[in-house]
């Protein structure tokens, strides 16, 4: 049922770099979407009594005469980008992370993802060909790279595996290492092995997963009892807005598994990919389709905070557990 190509001795990895198919570089990409901006850094101060400015100082150490505090702003719009401590060492805004991702998977991005101004960025880079699960199901390798100058997130790569037939986010294993200053060509490399580690010993975790799931059925009676453990009734005084987030969870897996359902036959890697595919696509998007609702989603499963999509593979694991 399955087949999963592998042209490769057997203790190497398969990920290759293949442009194509929407891929380009990640520079092309940044100037497309404007995240190739340049920054500035201006002291903060005030305005003191006597209508000069004042711009506080280090006093003593190794920063003596330096401002305390500074703004990073964006060079073409002076928008706002974060402030940080005097101390906090000058960069290239993302330009660095862009260079260093591009050397490691060259012509690999398909989007990168600009939040507000510019104070946060995600770059999306391709990994390898799909995996062919059997039935015209795929999972495709992917590599997240997030940053940000207003200091919320450090600079870090996630690999996540995505489903292409519903674009679902699948496994979660972490962040690998930061790529921010580093251009020594033995740590690149390093960075490099040390990613694509992690993402293929996830890809074996989902491969062994979907075809154990696979080839159990799941009725919609049991996909019911899935959904009254992974999203319990609230207690009958529960306040109105309390009820109503419980409904909404619950009519959204239900309506997942009905599309699954259809689509892809009734079995336990379809009740995992509803419960997965509501999660992500309108659980934690609030239920809008909005820009900003994206990118909430996108943040959740990069940040690995998927409860619903964990306590089912954790339910259904169980199960196959015992009927084993």
């Amino acid at each position: 049922m399955f087949e999963l190509i592998d042209n490769t001795n057997p203790r190497d990895h398969n990920f290759l770099d293949k442009g194509g198919d929407g891929r380009r570089s990640v520079q092309d990409v940044a100037r497309e979407v404007g995240a190739d901006f340049d920054i500035e850094y201006v002291p903060c101060g005030y305005v003191g009594d006597d209508g000069y400015f004042v711009e506080p100082l280090y006093t003593k150490g190794a920063h003596i005469g330096q401002s305390r505090d500074r703004y990073i702003l964006r060079a073409d719009t002076e928008a706002v980008l974060g402030v940080h401590s005097g101390k906090y060492p000058d960069r290239d805004a993302y330009s660095h992370v862009f260079d260093t991702l591009e050397q490691l998977w060259p012509n690999s991005c398909e989007t990168i993802t600009v939040f507000g101004d510019g104070e946060r960025a995600v770059v999306e880079q391709v990994l390898d060909e799909p995996i062919n699960l059997g039935g015209g199901d795929e999972i495709q390798p992917y590599l997240y790279t997030r940053m940000s100058l207003n200091g919320q997130w450090k600079t870090e790569t996630i690999p996540v595996h995505r489903r292409l037939s519903c674009e679902n986010m699948l496994g979660y294993v972490g962040q690998i290492i930061g790529v921010r200053a580093t251009k020594n060509h033995d740590t690149l490399l390093t960075l490099r092995s040390a990613t694509l580690d992690r993402a293929m010993a996830q890809q074996e975790t989902l491969v062994q997963m979907a075809r154990v799931f696979t080839d159990q059925a799941f009725t919609d009676e049991q996909f019911m009892s899935m959904i009254a453990t992974l999203v319990p009734h609230p207690v009958p005084d529960a306040h109105e807005r309390t009820m109503t987030a419980w409904a909404h969870k619950r009519g959204a897996m239900l309506a997942q598994w009905k599309q699954e359902k259809d689509q892809w036959g009734a079995s336990m890697w379809t009740a995992y990919n509803a419960a997965q595919g509501a999660e992500q696509h309108r659980i934690s998007k609030n239920y809008k389709n909005t820009e900003a609702a994206d990118q909430r989603s996108l943040t959740k499963a990069l940040d690995g905070k998927t409860p619903i999509a964990d306590a089912a593979a954790d339910y259904l694991r169980a199960l196959v557990v015992t009927a084993a």
